[in-house]
């Protein structure tokens, strides 16, 4: 994309289309406004969340009632001047019903969707304050690497801080979002979380 400075000069850069808004509609009898993101999804603004990309959502009402919405030819991470490079996409998209226990279980422990792409893991935190959203990131991002690789927490937090890539995804939807990105790669070797410890013979158990 060639973008005119207004002098005779242009900026470059490419295009990355992806839908801003995919949610599910919130259980309860209360209006939900179309603006803030939830666990529900909704105005996530996340831009890794394009072609090939799944994003997964909570189902909270029959028939989940999905919808998407604000589409993008670009935006960087943050949005920070509100609108990013806002234009009309047709998309096709495809859902799937998870019903499985292992599904189920990571959309309750988590606060926030996730998604994942080809190359990586995608676990979000969500809150008005931007230092509570990236905390949320990366308790929601510890809990992922427990469930999905059987990471302790200590070891987790020491990878995330040491590989994992934390970035604001828009800071302009009344609540923040922070994306941490998990490279698929470095967790290859993990293919399942380690089985239970055997239990101690008769006799050998600690004091």
């Amino acid at each position: 994309m060639s973008y005119r400075v207004g002098d005779g000069r242009a900026i470059r850069f490419p295009l990355r289309p992806f839908l801003g808004i995919m949610g599910v509609a919130v259980a309860g009898d209360r209006p939900v406004h179309s603006v803030p993101p939830g666990p529900h999804g909704g105005n996530l603004d996340i831009r890794h969340l394009g072609v090939g990309a799944r994003l997964y959502l909570p189902v909270q009402v029959p028939d989940a009632l999905f919808y998407v919405g604000d589409p993008h030819f670009a935006q960087g991470d943050g949005e920070v001047a509100l609108t990013a490079f806002e234009a009309p996409l047709r998309a096709l998209l495809r859902l799937t019903v998870h019903a499985d226990d292992g599904a189920r279980t990571l959309a309750r422990t988590l606060t926030a969707p996730w998604a994942g792409t080809d190359s990586l893991h995608i676990v979000a935190g969500l809150d008005p304050d931007l230092g509570a959203a990236m905390r949320a990131a990366t308790r929601n991002a510890i809990a992922f690497l427990g469930d999905r690789y059987g990471l302790p927490p200590a070891v987790a937090l020491a990878y995330l801080s040491a590989a994992g890539d934390f970035a604001v995804s828009q800071v302009v939807d009344q609540v923040v979002g922070v994306h941490c990105c998990l490279r698929r790669a470095d967790l290859a070797t993990l293919t399942s979380p380690p089985p239970p410890a055997p239990p101690a013979p008769p006799g050998h158990g600690g004091r």
